[in-house]
């Protein structure tokens, strides 16, 4: 009889201290998305670089569990003709957040975005516009509408993968890799049999990245230093999840600390997260950033069933399933803060998205 008291008071505290974590992270959640709301502009806009952060502040809104604005999805709605049209990542970003407030990604804002992103489509490449980080962004958009990608552009983001395991925001050897558009390929191909071998490089070059807090800066060769911060950090957190893996698993561990430990203390008390401890003030970008990952989700944070999609992302190109492939993962992200860092690096990345 003690033994068997013993067993049911073994397993309420291990019942216990799992649920708290869980618990904590949910709180840490929805105290960011709090603040997040704050930020909200008149216009219906989220305060940022443009349009795309008004998508990364929607898709945290739903990876976090609560509806997103409707302003702010009418907002995004009215610049689907503009910054809609301007760059592939652009096009892509707005499928994410559409799929992700439950819009038409066909009709969204009066634009076809998935014909859109047909148009950036290079069948000679199989690229979709002209960086590695909007193709990647394209590839999660189409899986977020449910349809498959022409086959030459898994192997094109396959091809595009650098010696060291990792991508280049630009494809070129030169820029080196870093960990936001590597996180952002793995995100792409995860579920791929054929990029099984590319995924497992890729993930050894993020470990290979990891700073001994737990965390992740945007490349351990940045000429500007490499001290984690929550937007590289969150990027890799999706990516490990949709490697499906535990970013607070032993695999993943520097000593004590995890890469969720390691996001989860860039948290401020306002429920905002700071970019870099070296730069302690509420940074938005971080936070709508964080948020998705936090909440234990990878791009795309929902997924939709739009077979008409399919004919018009590659109109000239027929679009085989491979045998052996996993489908498109039902549910399960730009580089700002450090302002010096964030004139040269995210500005890059809100153009391309």
């Amino acid at each position: 009889m003690m033994r068997r008291v013993l067993a049911l008071f073994l397993a309420i505290v291990l019942s216990i201290a799992t649920w708290l974590p869980v618990a904590a992270q949910g709180t840490a959640v929805e105290s960011a998305l709090k603040w997040v709301a704050g930020q909200q502009q008149a216009d219906g806009s989220f305060a940022g670089f443009g349009p795309g952060d008004t998508a990364d502040a929607i898709v945290a809104f739903v990876a976090g569990g609560q509806q997103p604005p409707a302003n702010a999805v009418s907002y995004l709605a009215g610049q689907s003709a503009t910054y809609g049209m301007s760059t592939a990542g652009a096009t892509a970003k707005l499928i994410l957040a559409a799929v992700a407030a439950q819009s038409d990604p066909l009709n969204f804002g009066g634009s076809n975005l998935a014909q859109q992103l047909g148009v950036a489509y290079n069948s000679a490449t199989g690229q979709y516009g002209s960086d590695v980080y909007g193709h990647a962004l394209a590839l999660l958009a189409i899986k977020a509408m449910g349809v498959q990608p022409p086959a030459a552009a898994i192997d094109r983001l396959i091809a595009l993968q650098l010696r060291d395991g990792g991508w280049s925001f630009d494809g070129a050897a030169a820029t080196g890799s870093d960990t936001n558009t590597t996180a952002l390929a793995v995100m792409a191909l995860a579920g791929r049999a054929r990029a099984a071998d590319a995924l497992n490089a890729a993930r050894a070059y993020l470990r290979g990245q990891q700073n001994p807090d737990g965390g992740f800066p945007y490349s351990q060769a940045s000429p500007f230093g490499n001290a984690s911060d929550a937007n590289s950090t969150a990027a890799v957190v999706m990516a490990i999840i949709a490697l499906g893996e535990d970013p607070s698993g032993a695999a993943w561990k520097q000593g004590d600390a995890t890469p969720l430990s390691a996001l989860a203390a860039f948290q401020n008390s306002s429920g905002a997260f700071r970019y870099q401890n070296a730069m302690p003030d509420d940074n938005a970008l971080a936070t709508y950033q964080a948020i998705p990952a936090l909440a234990g989700k990878a791009l795309p944070v929902v997924t939709a069933s739009i077979p008409a999609a399919q004919s018009l992302i590659a109109p000239a190109t027929t679009l085989p399933r491979t045998a052996g492939e996993a489908q498109p993962l039902l549910p399960l992200l730009a580089l700002a803060g450090l302002l010096a860092l964030a004139a040269g690096v995210a500005v890059r990345r809100a153009q391309a998205g």
